[in-house]
């Protein structure tokens, strides 16, 4: 998926469990900068091998198994960064983080280029081939209730944003089954 789509999934997920509404905003920031970092795989280089770079994107740190260790590389600096002023715990801040990263790897297995989700176990990507990387009918909606949510600070916004995420996939899972 496109960098804002992977943002904007990473913030509803913790907007939705922020428990006041100090955290929501918050969680939401933590959790669109969370939602992005995955996509730092494409930092793998070798000038030996110029296509290295290819074979790792989508890789481990897209795997479900990477997801808690995703988190904690992103909390570490946002809770030395924004830990008093946030006024959330570490725990807190990992948690979000979490979420927030865990999102990514899910999001791109929907589309047609798929990611490794079971590595190390499997080598075989994901690709349900639901939706285009890019697509303003599924991003704009998002978008449109996560700001609400950080605006209004009120997480019913975020729920709604995973609701049609949820149904927007789910429909595309059930075209994609329907032509194969």
């Amino acid at each position: 998926m496109d960098p804002l789509t992977q943002g904007l999934i990473g913030a509803s997920l913790p907007q939705a469990l922020a428990r006041n509404r100090r955290a929501l905003f918050w969680a939401g920031c933590f959790g669109f900068v969370a939602g992005l970092v995955p996509d730092l795989d494409v930092l793998i280089r070798s000038s030996h091998d110029p296509l290295l770079y290819l074979e790792y994107h989508r890789h481990f740190t897209h795997a479900l198994l990477f997801i808690p260790l995703g988190g904690l590389i992103c909390a570490v600096p946002f809770h030395l960064l924004f830990g008093r002023r946030s006024g959330l715990s570490f725990r807190a801040i990992w948690l979000f983080c979490t979420l927030g990263y865990g999102t990514h790897g899910l999001l791109d297995a929907f589309t047609s280029y798929g990611t490794l989700l079971w590595w190390p176990f499997s080598s075989e990507r994901v690709a349900l081939s639901a939706v285009s990387v890019v697509d303003p009918l599924f991003t704009l909606p998002v978008l449109v209730l996560v700001i609400l949510a950080m605006v209004r600070r009120q997480r019913w916004f975020a729920i709604g944003a995973l609701l049609w995420a949820g149904l927007y996939l789910g429909a595309g899972v059930l075209a994609a089954g329907s032509r194969a």
